[in-house]
């Protein structure tokens, strides 16, 4: 594996961590990870977008469909049988069903995490489309879904549930815009670290400016809570800079290959590690915090995903063309192939 694509997959996997961390009911940790967590996700899904032919366009949209919704119905499908046994009502499937096609904000407890699915699938959709066009028109057109996102977030229509959080959307893919189009610059900053510091510093004053109560920031994409146009941008870059510039470093380390590894298959941990806590919190009655909750969230569904892995079926159902562990197993194979040429 490159070193390259190393530190995106350790991102990506300690992404995943800290979207399991923010939701094991930890008010301080929410807050706190709820300023980078999602646009740290959308940046690097950003960073592996590449640009979709105009004459391909409808081909790769109609593919990105199948890939993101498959699962989304897969995995949907089974939790509201679940949730159809544990509340003893057969009847509650086709309202979850239901539930589901419609999507976003109306999604909650065992589907609380499917609003980002089919957020993430509109932003690969609608910067597919922008790539046809140049840089300027790209931009431009970025920069109108930030300040539509901002007036939908500061209106009524805050309070509105969009199908499919289409409204998110908009805020959504500036952070993806930003990893798909400062690839090569965010390269640059990443090996010299020389953005470290300055993004250190003001993620650190945010914090101590709220712990001090002088000024509050919150972002919850979910909700649409982002109503400070300059700061939504400001704190949760520079956050995402100061880990990503960790990640970069720490991913010349052997012991990362863990991180790297989870990278490749947070499909089947972003939807499980609600639904398998609530089942052992609530429906066996154990108890626990933050650290067994992650630990449960990760490894629990990374065990579903090696189950699902063994068929081919289960493996198209559930994990997708990401398989288990494949990306990495490509990398591995095109870095034997370069060490031999």
């Amino acid at each position: 594996m490159t070193e390259r694509k190393k530190w995106i997959d350790v991102a990506r996997g300690l992404s995943i961590i800290l979207v399991v961390m923010g939701h094991s009911g930890n008010e301080v940790i929410d807050y706190y990870l709820g300023w980078f967590r999602m646009p740290l996700f959308f940046l690097v899904s950003g960073l592996l977008f590449k640009e979709v032919p105009r004459e391909r366009y409808t081909q790769w949209a109609l593919a990105r469909i199948r890939y993101f919704m498959v699962p989304y119905f897969a995995y949907g499908i089974c939790i509201a049988l679940l949730v159809a046994v544990r509340l003893r009502d057969p009847m509650s499937v086709p309202n979850d069903m239901l539930l589901l096609i419609y999507g976003g904000t109306v999604l909650g407890g065992w589907y609380g995490v499917f609003w980002f699915i089919t957020c993430l699938l509109l932003v690969h959709l609608l910067m597919g489309f922008l790539t046809r066009f140049s840089f300027s028109v790209q931009w431009k057109a970025v920069f109108v879904c930030y300040v539509l996102a901002h007036l939908v977030s500061m209106s009524p229509l805050a309070k509105w549930d969009i199908p499919w959080n289409a409204d998110v959307a908009l805020m959504a893919i500036v952070y993806f815009f930003i990893g798909y189009s400062c690839k090569a610059l965010l390269s640059r900053w990443l090996q010299s670290g020389r953005a470290f510091a300055p993004a250190l510093l003001i993620a650190a004053l945010a914090a101590g400016l709220y712990e001090s109560g002088v000024w509050k920031f919150q972002l919850d994409m979910k909700m649409k809570v982002y109503t400070q146009p300059l700061i939504d941008l400001l704190v949760p870059l520079a956050c995402v800079l100061a880990v990503l510039q960790i990640c970069y470093w720490i991913s010349r380390w052997k012991a990362t290959d863990v991180l790297a590894f989870l990278g490749t298959v947070t499909i089947t941990i972003m939807y499980l590690h609600i639904p398998v806590n609530i089942l052992l919190k609530y429906g066996v009655g154990m108890e626990y915090g933050v650290f067994w909750f992650t630990v449960i969230g990760v490894v629990v569904p990374l065990g579903f995903a090696w189950i699902f892995s063994k068929s081919q079926l289960l493996s198209a159902l559930f994990l997708g063309r990401q398989g288990f562990g494949a990306a990495r197993k490509r990398n591995g194979q095109e870095s034997g192939a370069a060490v031999k040429g």
